[in-house]
This record gives C-alpha cells, sequence and structure tokens, in this order.
C-alpha cells in the first residue's frame, strides 16, 4: 500500500513539472541577436507601420520556432505585444494612435542583444527601413513634418476680389509626402475656409482665400510652416472726354446745328496709367449705336459722334466699356445734352417800300431766313394763296399792272424739311 501512495505522488509532481514547463515562454538563448525593422519611418496619426523582428543564435542561425519576442513603445501601441517567431521572424503592427510624436520602439527576447543593423528608407510607402540593433523609430503626425510649400492657383485676384486654391505640400525629412498630417491655414486678409485640412494620399492639403486685396497665406504643420502671396490684379482703366466738334463749351451743353438739326462731338477715350492689358474697348454712344474702339495700343483714341438734336433738350448717356486680357471689365461715362436748334424765321421786305409809284413798274423782294438753311421759296406776289413762282434764290421781282394795296408772301422749305412763311404789304399807285 505504501509503494503505491509514493509512486501516485510522483507521478502527480511529474505532472505539475510538466504543465509549469508549457507556461514557460521560449526565449532566446545567450549570445542571440536581435534585428528589428520597419517596413515606413513615418505614419500618420492612427495609421499602422508594420515590424518585423529577425532573431539568431550565436552561429547565426535563426532561433527554434515558438521563440518569444516582446515589443515596447513610448509612444502609440504595439500588437501583438509578444509574438513568436517562425523561421527567426516575429512580426506586429504598431499603431500610431493620436498623439504626434516620434515612437521609440523596442524588440526584445530572453539573453538577445540587439544587431548591427543598418539605418536607411523615406518615408510612407518606401522600402523597408532597419535601424541600429533591436530599435527603430517612428515619427507619427505632424512631428513627421519637415518641409512645407504652399502655393496659390491662380496666384492674384481680380480687382474687385475673388476666390483661389490654396495648396500645401508636407514632405518628410527624406522628401517622402505625408498623408493624414493636419495643416493650418491663415492669412493677413480675407477668409481661408477650411482653417484646417488633412493632407491626402499625395501629402497635399487644400484650402480656399477669399479675399478683395493683395493677401499673404501662411501654412503650417506642426514646425513645418510655408507662406504663399496672392496679388491683386490691376483693373482695366480707361478716362472718357467729350467736346464739341466745333466752337467752344462742353458737352453738357451742345447746341443741335440749325441746318441739320444734329450736334457733333469728339470723345477723347485714354487708357489710364496703371491699367491692366486691354483686350478690347467699345464705346456705346447712347442713341442706339456703338462702336469699337480696339485696344488703345496707342493710349489714346478720338472718335466723333453726331447726335439728332429735337425740340427739347436731347440727353445721351455715352458709356465706354473696357476688357482686360484677364476678362475683367470697368466702365466710365460721360453726359451729352443736346439743346434745341434755332427756330426758323423769315423775314419779307420789299426793296421799293411800302409805297411803290408808277404800276407797270417792278418791285424787288428780299426773303432773310435765319435759323435754317433754305431750299426753296415759294412767291404769292397778290396773297390770294396761288403760288406764282418758285426759286432758289431769296430775292426775285414782279410787276404790278393795276393800282392798288397788296400783300406778298413767300414759303420757304428748308433743306431739313421744315417750313414756314412771312408776309409783306404794300401800295401800287398810278402816274
Amino acid at each position: 500500500m505504501t509503494r503505491i501512495a509514493h509512486v501516485s505522488a510522483l507521478a502527480i509532481v511529474v505532472a505539475m513539472l510538466s504543465a509549469s514547463c508549457d507556461k514557460v515562454p521560449l526565449l532566446a538563448p545567450t549570445g542571440s541577436t536581435v534585428t528589428l525593422s520597419a517596413n515606413a519611418s513615418t505614419v500618420a496619426t492612427n495609421g499602422t507601420v508594420g515590424l518585423t523582428a529577425f532573431v539568431t543564435e550565436s552561429s547565426g542561425t535563426p532561433v527554434q520556432n515558438g521563440t518569444t519576442v516582446r515589443f515596447t513603445t513610448t509612444l502609440g501601441t504595439v500588437t501583438p505585444t509578444d509574438a513568436q517567431t517562425s523561421n527567426g521572424v516575429a512580426v506586429a503592427t504598431f499603431n500610431a494612435g493620436t498623439s504626434s510624436g516620434v515612437a521609440t520602439i523596442h524588440a526584445v527576447s530572453g539573453g538577445a542583444t540587439g544587431g548591427s543593423g543598418t539605418t536607411g528608407g523615406t518615408g510612407t510607402g518606401s522600402t523597408t527601413t532597419v535601424t541600429a540593433g533591436n530599435m527603430v523609430t517612428i515619427t507619427v503626425g505632424v512631428a513627421a513634418a519637415k518641409t512645407l510649400t504652399v502655393t496659390a492657383s491662380p496666384t492674384s485676384v481680380g480687382p474687385n476680389g475673388g476666390s483661389v486654391n490654396v495648396t500645401a505640400m508636407v514632405l518628410d525629412p527624406s522628401g517622402g509626402s505625408l498623408a493624414g498630417i493636419p495643416v493650418t491655414f491663415s492669412s493677413d486678409h480675407g477668409n481661408m475656409n477650411p482653417g484646417t485640412a488633412m493632407t491626402d494620399a499625395g501629402g497635399q492639403a487644400t484650402s480656399t482665400l477669399t479675399t478683395s486685396v493683395e493677401t499673404k497665406v501662411t501654412a503650417s504643420a506642426g514646425a513645418a510652416t510655408g507662406t504663399a502671396t496672392v496679388t491683386l490684379r490691376p483693373a482695366p482703366a480707361i478716362t472718357v472726354k467729350c467736346t464739341p466738334a466745333s466752337g467752344t463749351g462742353t458737352c453738357a451743353s451742345v447746341a443741335a446745328s440749325d441746318a441739320t438739326n444734329t450736334a457733333t462731338v469728339t470723345f477723347d477715350v485714354a487708357k489710364a496709367t496703371g491699367s491692366s492689358t486691354l483686350r478690347d474697348v467699345t464705346i456705346n454712344y447712347g442713341d442706339g449705336t456703338s462702336q469699337s474702339l480696339g485696344t488703345l495700343a496707342g493710349g489714346t483714341i478720338t472718335v466723333a459722334h453726331s447726335y439728332p438734336g429735337s425740340s427739347n433738350v436731347a440727353t445721351y448717356t455715352a458709356v465706354v466699356t473696357a476688357t482686360d486680357l484677364d476678362n475683367e471689365r470697368s466702365t466710365v461715362s460721360t453726359i451729352v445734352n443736346v439743346t434745341p436748334r434755332s427756330a426758323l424765321t423769315i423775314d419779307l421786305a420789299a426793296t421799293q417800300g411800302t409805297s411803290v409809284a408808277g404800276q407797270g413798274q417792278s418791285v424787288a423782294f428780299a426773303a432773310t431766313v435765319a435759323g435754317g438753311s433754305a431750299q426753296s421759296f415759294a412767291w404769292d406776289f397778290d396773297g390770294d394763296g396761288t403760288v406764282d413762282a418758285t426759286t432758289s434764290s431769296s430775292k426775285t421781282s414782279h410787276v404790278y399792272t393795276a393800282n392798288g394795296r397788296y400783300t406778298a408772301i413767300v414759303t420757304v422749305q428748308t433743306v431739313d424739311g421744315r417750313s414756314a412763311s412771312a408776309r409783306t404789304e404794300f401800295i401800287v399807285t398810278g402816274i
């Protein structure tokens, strides 16, 4: 009975020792070497990087499969914390988390020391980065930003303001683009929208500037900053001056011609100092007609225009529109007031006076026209409403064969279609 109990107790002890050995992790023997590498040296916040630990014995052969390697980090997390080797390789994943900074990651196993290793690689998406020994460093988030360049498209806004796209390119110390990096935009004028943007897969973050003056834009990501200046394009600037084509005065009061009932003025249109380069200049005369003046390559141009008059003051607004190469436009205008022409008046006189001695003698008549240009004269020598003669001259004569009181009438037709009449009375007496 005693022997059986002793054998049973020994079996229990052996079983316990065996179970205890199963729970003890397999570690690298003394003299082994751990070489840790990462597949990227930079990563965005909340990004991941693959880790590889290669463990070899002193002879250079891989350690036994299932050897445990423990990973530690000063920033973020590594999963799994403990990984087992296969053909000497243990893999894990670094999870960056939400904080920016530099993560220092170690890989350890038993009595293994760090390998000699090398340092290399670039940014995200680069070939494997290997750092010396059993340690790697990975720069997280904005801490990885080394260089930031800012560009605006277009590089200017129009004279009345506008919007441009602003792009910030974020690069790491090796010149690789950085994705998932928050970039803050600010400006000394206008408005940036959004104020903060994340870089895309190409390392670019964009915002929109709206401004009406020259503006300096600043973008920053961590310690990296960049600036760009958005300029204000000059406006297409012109001047216009109106003067009467003849005589003196201004276009605020231009008398219509008595002969044609039109007023002719001249416009002096000039490209103003500081104007942008013009593509086209057009003048709208305000009477339903317009004219292209070209590009004003010579600086100035003078054009004449005739406006019709009326019975009252006729007001016209001449508008000059300039368009530059950027399709910006500006206008200037001037007023033209055409005052009515003079009234048409006629005076008729018999050259012998109102009393003519001697019947059968010739009586001369002279018509004086004011306020118009006469085209024809219709003569009624005895005032009975019958036209006795039509002349182009303002003078004529007639012989009266009987004594009496007579009324002579002349009707003048002007070249612009107006007409007016005048009369005179006189007496013809016998000898």
